[in-house]
């Protein structure tokens, strides 16, 4: 009678089913969630090139505002609404964290054959790091470097010069923290990845000089007090 009993319980083979599945669970769901988090995340760096260049681009192309007629200028009611164009193309991320700076950085040629590269001026948001008034060094540095300049702007490249004139340079900073914190690895806090971009544009105003002046009430105008 026994022995019988063994047998079909050995014979039986259900609920094996159910038992295995209950197994793999776990690991199935943590293998989703993580591609889940994964495409969030690219998604967010995707974000950030958009935003970098938006803010780069949309300042560029500055073409009025300034003190005479087809001479660009910023106002604080322009940068803001450039910010906030930036603040949208993040959505629906969250934006407190996220870190932007906007600079003119001056091209010249002082002397035959040497090129640099100054900052005119900078506006932030966020706590942002502005870039500071002075040349900046040539660098392959990777983003965001506020005190560099990527060499190509100011040494000869595959024997063509640098261009001369202003441009526009965004620098994007981004803590990016998962939706999904995975509290069963005991994390204490969840984790955030710092994401940075650069992004550079040149400016698009033929009035000669080209330079968008500065009249921002905040960030600063390193040409200072000329606009």
């Amino acid at each position: 009678m026994l022995k019988r009993l063994v047998k079909r319980l050995q014979q039986n083979e259900s609920g094996i089913a159910a038992v295995e599945f209950g197994l793999i669970l776990p690991l199935m769901l943590m293998i989703y969630m993580g591609l889940v988090e994964l495409s969030r995340g690219m998604r967010a760096a995707q974000k950030l090139d958009l935003v970098a260049h938006t803010l780069a681009d949309l300042t560029a192309q500055q073409l009025t505002g300034g003190q005479n007629t087809g001479q660009a200028g910023l106002k604080e009611a322009d940068v803001t609404a450039i910010f906030s164009a930036a603040n949208t193309l993040m959505a629906p991320l969250p934006v407190a964290n996220l870190k932007m700076t906007i600079s003119e950085v001056n091209i010249t040629s002082p002397s035959a054959g040497n090129w640099q590269a100054k900052t005119s001026w900078t506006v932030t948001r966020n706590s942002a790091t502005a870039r500071p008034c002075q040349v900046l060094s040539p660098s392959t540095a990777a983003p965001v470097s506020v005190t560099t300049i990527p060499p190509s702007y100011v040494q000869v490249t595959n024997g063509v010069n640098p261009t001369t004139g202003p441009i526009i340079v965004a620098d994007v900073v981004y803590q990016y923290s998962p939706g999904v914190h995975f509290e069963f690895f005991k994390w204490g806090s969840p984790p955030t990845w710092t994401m940075q971009r650069t992004s550079y544009a040149p400016v698009r105003n033929t009035y000669v000089p080209s330079h968008i002046q500065y009249f921002m009430t905040s960030g600063t105008n390193c040409n200072s007090p000329t606009p």
